[in-house]
């Protein structure tokens, strides 16, 4: 299998398991893989609205949205995804 169109795919699910609006929280080491098989367009058509990253601390507060995590777990990354959950920006997470 073609490693690109796997991670396609697993993209593709984890932001249509959710519907409505959404954000999409990544941290340093998705967001390349995230900019390497989706487009801005292709995210937006999937009601992605808004891509940020998990360790940027100035995001607004969006009590409307949802927000899809995509991180690795390292040790820093999950810090900064209970420090999240700790204080919560959005409606729901998945």
């Amino acid at each position: 299998m073609d490693i690109i169109k796997a991670v396609q795919y697993y993209t593709n699910r984890i932001i249509t398991d959710t519907s409505s609006m959404k954000v999409l929280l990544l941290d340093r080491e998705t967001t390349p893989i995230i900019s390497l098989v989706s487009t801005q367009t292709h995210l937006l058509s999937k009601e992605v609205y808004l891509v940020d990253r998990i360790e940027n601390r100035q995001r607004d507060a969006m009590r409307h949205l949802k927000c899809v995590c995509f991180v690795r777990p390292t040790d820093a990354s999950l810090q900064a995804l209970r420090d999240e959950l700790r204080s919560p920006k959005y409606g729901d997470y998945y």
